[in-house]
């Protein structure tokens, strides 16, 4: 082997040295970025707020997904200070968890109307539809009897009219049928449609008398709700109180001219 020959395989050596080192480097740091990403979402999801702002605040390079990640994972968990720190990063208030939920919808769902009172004033799309189901911060609210939030919302001029897709249903109409009494009023009073109609020919009223939620019948008949109206099966709220046998209803029906 001549002279230059080794000086070659010499530097093929040495390239291929720094070649393994520079590799286990970008190697290493991508895994030290990753473990940081998955620290800072568990931070978030376990409402660490010491960790999490450490992570944020050494400057580390977190991509914009998992900050985002990270902020919905705090909607979750209800923590104001996390969702504020992360918002302060850069989150997006309208991100979308793997749910199809925004961080509004979930925080009406779950009742956290501190995070609502803190999302709204920062641009949170107040009907915006979850992309499974349809459903709006407040119809989910009015569905899960999140008085707060209902009110919350309807302060904000969220839409009432809004139906979810996989029903049609409405807010005042899932209420009444949960039997959740001071929601149906705070929806009325905003202005609900109290006769509204499903593709069945169902009200409100049907739905509140089929379960037998007396103090709801009482807001809606009082909110002049058609005590007549028949479904496509030719049902009332008078036959559907009958039909489940709740007697109070029926009683109640029939004093405001049900027939």
């Amino acid at each position: 082997m001549t002279k230059l020959q080794v000086q070659q395989l010499q530097a093929i050596k040495r390239f291929g040295f720094i070649l393994i080192v520079f590799l286990w480097t970008i190697n290493a740091w991508a895994k030290a970025s990753e473990s940081i990403d998955e620290e800072l979402i568990l931070a978030a999801e376990k409402g660490n707020l010491p960790l999490l702002k450490k992570i944020l605040d050494d400057d580390n390079e977190i991509s914009e997904a998992t900050i985002n990640t990270a902020f919905f994972a705090g909607v979750r968990k209800g923590s104001k200070p996390i969702v504020q720190r992360l918002i302060n990063s850069g989150a997006n208030i309208n991100f979308r968890g793997d749910n199809g939920y925004t961080a509004l919808i979930q925080a009406a769902r779950d009742g956290r109307s501190n995070l609502v009172e803190l999302l709204l004033p920062l641009g949170a799309e107040i009907n915006a539809i979850a992309t499974e189901t349809g459903e709006t911060a407040l119809i989910l609210a009015a569905k899960r009897n999140r008085r707060e939030v209902v009110d919350q919302l309807l302060e904000a001029n969220a839409d009432l009219r809004v139906k979810r897709n996989i029903d049609g249903m409405t807010a005042l109409m899932l209420a009444a049928r949960g039997g959740h009494q001071q929601v149906v009023n705070a929806l009325i009073e905003a202005g609900a449609e109290v006769n509204h109609q499903l593709e069945n020919g169902a009200t409100a009223l049907m739905l509140a008398a089929q379960h037998g939620h007396l103090g709801v019948i009482y807001v809606l008949l009082a909110a002049n709700a058609d005590v007549n109206i028949k479904a496509s099966n030719g049902a009332t709220a008078l036959t559907l109180a009958n039909v489940y046998r709740h007697t109070e209803a029926v009683e109640m029906l029939k004093k405001a001219g049900a027939r």
